[in-house]
């Protein structure tokens, strides 16, 4: 479960690229058709001839993405204003024909009408389909060598916009599966829906690493250590961009937000990031090179700085480390706005024209946004005329794009069937359920309190027991949430709430004896005669910046309802629904605590499966959960980076010599933490004894189901470095296995990794230098076996 470290290809030359567009004029001029349209012919020598006949304006349009309501706008000025409608043909032209744009987005609160003239609801996956659809067909009538736009859109936990999809696991819960499998089918679904409607480019994964919860995107991310976020990253890859029936539109996914972005300073969100060079390289890197190698289309740049430059500027970034480390053959797109923020927001350029001159010399190809079509065209223009870009780079990036155009198939066969696209939209229920089920996360079992019996009298409260807002969290149907989430910048539909099941649906479909108490004095009084106690609690929904917060913990209503019904002496079972982990108060001593995250469409089903236990939960944290709430004073506000153990600690924090306050790892659940309703052992391990670098090592050992029920049990495989001359963790994550026995049953597991994954950052502080593995003696360590010692050499 890792990967080779790859050295990038050179380009090639200018002069072999003019040979490839000659041999393609003359095949052209022999047959009568233009190559580029010749399904036959192979995608070079289809872009050589398409690039060759495109003039410098056309060129430069392809690499300019505009939100989708600017060609819907009814105003005339094709601004975004009057929101997601039917296609504006003058805006169409404006912006698609006049100006070239080869791209379009749906932002996250872009909801289209109904589009059948029946006065439907809208924001269906058949409207979805006819947006698409005519839009497209517009672009490719109207325009003079027929290109095809690409549509892209956020699905980062499934279809997220159409209303009627089903919503997966946000990825901090699918993280908690420590199930590739998992991530790869959801994957899968989401694809075929977007791949059904036309949107098929997903600015998804994220590959940004889960270091502080205090980050409001925290929850988009698979896990704190890079080679299960790696793992899942590339699982989820190649489900999205699974193939589709044979006529069908390909899919590419996106690798997200390279890099570093989740490290900002306090956990806020699009600020500066202060990254040590080697832990860039040996830490963050490899979650990326993970949706790399399971081969991502698209790479989507950090919106934020990183070590005192603007990501989207950043030669070092794109060229040096995505391009020339990593081997990244595809596309770099910009976050939303980011290239203009290069000067409005930085500083660092004096206009928009030397904004775009800084992003794409740094290595971009594409501009998500950058004000409007016609601005993009002027000063991008003017950047060529002036010589601070030249053809030659703009040929670069063309050639990429419309490369990633012919693979998707968006040339031979453009359009979607609109009556076809719901039934692909709605499903997948059956996938998100068991994604749901895996994800669930036994924190507590105080006394064996669970699994309750299934005629049990209970009493189900608190905020998030019956509301689909706080159970799918942010990207769903709107990019705050449900309803906007009682965001007033950003509300969504009204009238649209995803099909799916509450925690208190799921009690109740369960158990006939389920009582709903909507406040604390109701949940109170009715505990005196249930049996237990469950209380839905967590966070609201929320998105990017406005999740933001300086101490994630359960809210002072919240915890004052938990400590009243400990009062009764009844057992309390927490099910803890939000995106991170947070200070949970009384909750700690409660009964029973289960982590449910933004857990589904169908995640009332899933807790309510776990509580009554036809399922065993064998969600394992994927992260940290800290002993409480980071305190960081007015240091948050102002944006100064925190004092020193402020910030919540991983598994994999660097070994030093301080043992003041804050200095060691005491979590209050630690990484890979997770019960069940049965035991297992390991026993046995054996391990490849001598490897050189560029070898696999091969971990060996028995897991025993010793309890008397089925379950499943997750197995991290780490390793240590007894000496290193690099300061490396205590151990690093190298494999794991997620294995299901029934009572008493026994299974031999072969974990192995390549050498490769070991490799740091050699030299002294200020090193680039490319990775090694360091030879030596190495220790592979699962459980509590005595280590297993090999030698790399």
């Amino acid at each position: 479960m890792g990967w080779i470290w790859t050295p990038a290809r050179r380009a090639l030359p200018t002069m072999l690229a003019a040979l490839l567009v000659l041999a393609s004029a003359v095949a052209v001029a022999a047959s009568g058709q233009p190559a580029y349209l010749d399904s036959h012919r192979s995608v070079g020598d289809r872009v050589a001839d398409l690039l060759g006949r495109m003039t410098l304006a056309e060129k430069v349009g392809q690499m300019d993405q505009i939100e989708v309501t600017q060609v819907t706008d009814t105003n005339p000025a094709c601004t975004s204003q009057g929101g997601f409608n039917l296609p504006n043909p003058a805006c169409e032209q404006k912006i698609l024909i006049d100006n070239h744009a080869g791209s379009l987005l749906a932002g996250a609160t872009d909801i289209p009408p109904d589009t059948t003239g029946a006065g439907g609801t809208g924001n269906t996956g058949r409207d979805w389909a006819n947006e698409y659809d005519m839009i497209q067909r517009f672009a490719i009538d109207s325009s003079r060598l027929h290109i095809p736009l690409i549509f892209g859109v956020d699905a980062v936990h499934g279809f997220g916009h159409p209303f009627q999809a089903p919503l997966f696991p946000q990825s901090i819960g699918m993280g908690a599966t420590w199930d590739p499998a998992a991530a790869q089918a959801g994957g899968a679904v989401t694809g075929a829906a977007l791949r059904a409607t036309g949107w098929n480019w997903d600015f998804s994964p994220v590959q940004d690493l889960a270091r502080d919860n205090r980050w409001g995107r925290y929850y988009e991310t698979w896990s704190e250590a890079p080679e299960l976020s790696a793992a899942m990253g590339a699982a989820n890859v190649r489900g999205l961009q699974t193939p589709g029936p044979a006529g069908s539109l390909g899919m590419t996914a996106t690798v997200k937000h390279f890099a570093a972005y989740s490290s900002s300073i306090n956990g806020h969100d699009r600020v500066e990031a202060q990254v040590p060079i080697r832990e860039l390289q040996d830490t963050f890197l490899p979650s990326y090179a993970g949706g790399i190698d399971g081969g991502a289309g698209t790479v989507m740049i950090d919106s934020g700085s990183v070590n005192g430059i603007p990501a989207t500027a950043s030669r070092f970034l794109m060229t040096d480390e995505l391009r020339n480390r990593l081997g990244f053959r595809g596309v770099i797109i910009s976050d939303f706005g980011d290239v203009p923020a290069i000067a409005n927001t930085y500083h660092a350029a004096p206009d928009l024209a030397g904004a775009i001159a800084m992003a794409v010399n740094a290595g971009l190809d594409m501009a998500m946004l950058p004000f409007n079509a016609d601005q993009w065209q002027a000063a991008i223009l003017q950047d060529v005329a002036d010589g601070r870009i030249t053809k030659e780079r703009i040929d670069q990036s063309v050639r990429r794009i419309l490369t990633l155009k012919f693979q998707l198939g968006l040339f031979d066969h453009p359009f979607v069937d609109p009556n076809a696209a719901d039934a692909s939209v709605n499903a997948g229920r059956d996938v998100t359920l068991q994604a749901a089920r895996e994800s669930v996360t036994l924190l507590r079992n105080q006394g064996g309190a669970l699994p309750l019996p299934a005629t049990s009298r209970i009493v189900v409260t608190g905020p998030s027991a019956d509301s689909m807002t706080n159970q799918l969290g942010g990207w769903s149907v709107s990019w705050q949430g449900v309803f906007g989430a009682g965001h007033v910048c950003c509300m969504g539909p009204a009238n649209q709430i995803p099909p799916g099941t509450t925690v208190l649906q799921g009690l109740r479909a369960a158990d006939p004896n389920v009582v709903s108490a909507p406040d604390q004095a109701s949940a109170v009084a009715a505990a005196a005669s249930a049996d237990a106690v469950v209380v839905a609690v967590g966070e609201k929904a929320y998105a990017e910046g406005l999740g933001d917060n300086p101490a994630p913990q359960l809210p002072p209503d919240q915890k004052a309802l938990i400590s009243a019904l400990e009062a009764t002496g009844k057992p309390v079972i927490v099910v803890v629904l939000a995106g991170r982990p947070l200070g949970l108060g009384p909750a700690e001593s409660a009964a029973g605590v289960l982590m449910a995250y933004q857990g589904s469409t169908e995640a009332g089903t899933a807790v309510a499966d776990a509580i009554f236990g036809t399922i065993d939960p064998s969600g394992h944290l994927s992260v940290t959960w800290p002993s409480d709430a980071p305190t960081v004073g007015g240091d948050f506000a102002t944006g100064a980076p925190s004092p020193i153990g402020d910030q919540p600690k991983t598994f994999d924090q660097l070994p030093g010599t301080n043992s003041g306050p804050g200095s060691g790892y005491n979590p209050l659940f630690p990484f890979g933490f997770g019960l069940s309703y049965t035991t297992f052992s390991t026993s046995g391990l054996t391990v490849t004894s001598s490897v050189n670098r560029r070898g696999t090592v091969t971990a060996t050992f028995t897991v025993t189901n010793t309890g008397g029920r089925q379950g499943t049990a997750v197995v991290p495989v780490y390793v240590a470095q007894p000496v290193s001359p690099v300061v490396v963790p205590p151990r690093r994550l190298a494999g794991f296995a997620r294995v299901s026995l029934n009572a008493g049953q026994s299974q031999t597991v072969h974990v192995s990794f390549p050498v490769s994954d070991l490799a740091v950052t050699p030299g002294d502080i200020a090193s680039v230098a490319p990775r090694a593995v360091e030879p030596g003696a190495y220790q592979v360590v699962v459980d509590s076996l005595p280590p297993a010692a090999f030698t790399i050499s």
